[in-house]
């Protein structure tokens, strides 16, 4: 923690910028608040129902916007002296509260439309439910019903509304409204995945049996003999990237956390038959996990609810950090929500309802690793929508939470050259940056695929090729200067002038095996692939390095990216990928693997055992 200097300096920094006026706003003159084009892909289809009701989650700025950001630069910075002196839920809420006068500007808005606050609210977030009808009154917006072409996804939201003047200030943006989501896994089922490659035994109803895998912990030219690239299971990545002799030493206090959304369910039975086969160890010590459900999701135990981002997220976390305690967090909708010709679909913005959730969390239940393996092109999320966000990214790291998010499957961008084109009205060509990846204080993770040597992922072998790029919406931090420079200048050069911004955040910042991993779902075998492997897969690797500082009595290592570009990038820590690229949109072959830190596959995959040399004593 902060030293107790350090505490009183935020909360009296803060404290100076709460004003406590008690004038009532008049309520007179409208501003526009937000703006945005359809995204593509979507298509409007009527005017919603005046009597559906709509969630609102009214995001209050900041009294001392930015604080959080400059706090997190101290904490995670390894040539601070404040490193990895994380503050407390009341530190951190306190950081994030909203001036008095906006909190009571903002009810009064809300009294005067007699709109009442949900019980979820927070102190810095109001949430409300409200009919259309109300809705259009109070921020001046037409609402309507969209469909999504490809997925037949039905949402209520309008192109852009309309503040008092007085309320403006006071708010950072409206969920709810304008997020058209294009929110989706990042990984690719079996189906796709050539059909000459040989199952493991199942039964006649397709359950599995008695599993007959190379279990060997032997090295053959640098591959433990346990690896078949075609068929990768849990025992190979762990002798690969040298975890397996590594035994928790503080599992009761080390907790990593799995984010679900688009209702993933994770089965108890498919993890159950998993460790059976792939880790036996941990099925005779009845491995587990938490299932968390928050806003109206539902737990599904039945075998044919299993879904298959789900099972791979707990069953690969599982079999790496066991007996380290897990956390599946299902994100369902905004309640209240029915289903009718109008929106039969839900309206979910998930990313702030789970933020939302666990910065609330005492700090002996918040998880020290999070990993997320969902995405949506950048340009159509908000921007306010975006910044709240990875507000509250950094917020959890500067609680002292690692936050992993999956960079994407499909390179720079659709297979089609038609996607990728600006969504401003004007359908510039771009390249098609992933979301959250793009915040600065996550950990966006790439993939790879075969042993010797990795390279990136391709669509032909793994039916994904790894994502990386450039944000349009945040800037690039000074610590990742040095690396992005070099490869700008090195391997870049003038090559798709105007396609992606070369001063935005770069990503992703590390990468792991992606590729045909072995998963029970719904009791039946799959082969999955996609960032969405390596994603908790790196996650697990650092929740190991946590559980060694934590029996140490050490902090866990919170935000690592200035960590990554200071200290361990470059330092023998990483294998580095020098093979393949983020080719997409069409026929571009995308940004190129290269020496040292790349757009594609970030400084490379890890070496447990150098990594922990290297953090054990920071």
């Amino acid at each position: 923690m902060l030293d107790m200097y350090r505490i009183s300096f935020w909360v009296v920094l803060v404290a100076a910028f709460a004003i406590t006026a008690q004038a009532s706003p008049s309520f007179a003159f409208d501003v526009l608040k937000e703006r945005v084009v359809v995204p593509q892909g979507w298509v409007r289809r009527s005017i919603s129902n005046e009597s559906e009701i709509i969630p609102l989650r009214i995001a209050l700025k900041q009294a001392n916007p930015g604080t959080i950001e400059s706090a997190l630069n101290q904490t995670s910075d390894p040539d601070n002296k404040n490193y990895l002196k994380h503050l407390s839920k009341q530190d951190v809420l306190q950081l994030l509260k909203p001036s008095t006068r906006s909190a009571k500007v903002v009810r009064d808005w809300l009294e005067s439309h007699d709109v009442h606050l949900n019980e979820r609210s927070s102190a810095h977030s109001f949430l409300v439910e409200v009919p259309v009808h109300k809705a259009r009154r109070m921020l001046n917006a037409d609402f309507s019903v969209f469909e999504h072409r490809d997925t037949s996804e039905k949402v209520v939201r309008t192109t852009e509304y309309r503040l008092p003047r007085d309320v403006a200030d006071h708010v950072d943006l409206i969920g709810g409204t304008t997020y058209f989501s294009t929110l989706h896994t990042m990984r690719r089922p079996s189906r796709i995945i050539e059909s000459d490659v040989q199952m493991p035994t199942t039964d006649q109803h397709g359950r599995i049996s008695k599993v007959k895998l190379n279990q060997s912990g032997a090295v053959q030219n640098g591959v433990p003999s346990s690896c078949n690239a075609s068929k990768v299971i849990n025992k190979c990545l762990r002798d690969f990237y040298g975890t397996s002799d590594y035994k928790p030493q503080a599992a009761s206090k080390t907790h990593i956390g799995i984010a679900g959304f688009l209702n993933e369910t994770a089965n108890y039975q498919d993890l159950d038959l998993f460790l059976q086969n792939q880790r036996p160890d941990a099925h005779r010590g009845h491995a587990s996990f938490d299932y968390v459900t928050l806003n109206g999701a539902t737990n599904n135990q039945s075998l044919e609810a299993s879904t298959g981002e789900a099972a791979l997220d707990v069953q690969t976390v599982v079999g790496f950090t066991w007996p380290i305690r897990t956390s599946f967090y299902s994100v369902g909708g905004s309640p209240p929500f029915k289903k009718d010709e109008f929106t039969p679909t839900d309206t979910n913005e998930p990313y702030l309802q789970l933020l939302e959730h666990l910065i609330q969390l005492e700090d002996h239940k918040l998880p020290d690793v999070l990993s997320i393996s969902y995405g949506d092109d950048e340009q159509t999320v908000p921007e306010n929508y975006a910044r709240r966000v990875c507000t509250l990214f950094a917020a959890l790291g500067l609680r002292g939470v690692t936050v992993f998010d999956s960079s994407g499957d499909q390179g720079v961008g659709g297979d089609d050259k038609s996607e990728c084109v600006t969504n401003d009205g004007n359908d510039k060509p771009t390249f098609l940056a992933s979301f959250p990846s793009t915040c600065p204080y996550v950990t966006s993770v790439g993939a790879t695929q075969d042993f010797a040597p990795e390279r990136v992922t391709t669509k032909k072998f793994s039916g994904i090729v790894s994502g990386g790029g450039f944000s349009r919406y945040f800037n690039r931090h000074s610590y990742q200067d040095d690396v992005v420079t070099s490869y700008l200048t090195d391997y870049q050069g003038t090559q798709y002038h105007g396609l992606y911004n070369p001063l935005g955040r770069a990503y992703p910042d590390v990468a792991a095996q992606g590729s045909r991993f072995l998963i029970s779902v719904g009791g039946k075998y799959e082969l999955i692939s996609g960032t969405s492997a390596s994603t908790p897969l790196f996650a697990s690797i650092v929740s190991l390095l946590n559980d060694a500082r934590i029996a140490q009595n050490k902090a866990t290592l919170g935000f690592i990216n200035p960590l990554l570009y200071k200290r361990l990038g470059g330092s023998g820590a990483f294998n580095d990928i020098t093979h393949g690229s983020a080719e997409g949109c069409g026929n571009s072959k995308g940004f190129k693997a290269a020496q040292g830190w790349d757009p594609v596959t970030g400084f490379g995959t890890p070496k447990f055992k150098s990594l922990l040399n290297k953090v054990i004593d920071l």
